[in-house]
């Protein structure tokens, strides 16, 4: 699912940033869940200071669509980790579209075409790792709908959804950033 560094930072260049993505959207009626959600996300105070912590520049490109309820959920989760430290994070956003047909099919999940897929990127965007679809606590829930019992689920539903999720992706965002960190390549490079 890693694709070529150069092939992505194409894409990236050509994506959008949060508002733009979002205004996007509005003409088909999808801003209004966008809007929501990012309105009902925060970080925590040792959330906020983690991310501002960050020490190496990241990429973040989501391959979305403005009409999903889970885009809009981690693509807002995705915008407030973002500006908690706008200096190392630079967050872009591509429409689930013909014209990336070729990130589409390069990045089957399941066996199916599904968004959200975000690609966490150094700072020469060298692809780190991919995330997607939906994060471990919407699987739970969907599963106990789903099957109920039989689900096997071991975490009850959890007390504030999107609170949930909104950490389950700054996991995302604190594991890239370790990797960077870490990174033999990029130590070099910064002499640390």
């Amino acid at each position: 699912m890693l694709l070529a560094s150069d092939t992505l930072r194409d894409k990236f260049e050509s994506a959008m940033p949060y508002e733009q993505f979002v205004a996007y959207g509005e003409p088909l009626g999808h801003r209004g869940p966008w809007d929501d959600r990012y309105g009902r996300l925060a970080l925590k105070p040792d959330e906020q200071a983690m991310v501002s912590g960050f020490q190496r520049d990241m990429n973040v490109l989501c391959l979305t669509g403005t009409w999903c309820g889970d885009c809009a959920l981690q693509g807002s989760a995705h915008a407030r980790i973002a500006e908690a430290n706008r200096a190392r994070i630079t967050l872009r956003f591509l429409q689930r579209e013909d014209a990336h047909a070729d990130l589409i099919v390069k990045c089957p999940i399941n066996g199916g075409f599904r968004v959200p897929v975000t690609w966490f990127l150094a700072e020469d965007f060298e692809p780190l790792t991919v995330f997607g679809d939906r994060t471990l606590s919407r699987y739970q829930s969907m599963a106990l709908r789903a099957l109920g019992p039989e689900a096997n689920v071991h975490a009850p539903p959890p007390e504030d959804p999107l609170a949930t999720v909104l950490r389950e992706v700054l996991e995302q965002y604190e594991r890239a950033q370790a990797m960077l960190r870490l990174s033999p390549r990029l130590r070099e490079i910064h002499g640390d």
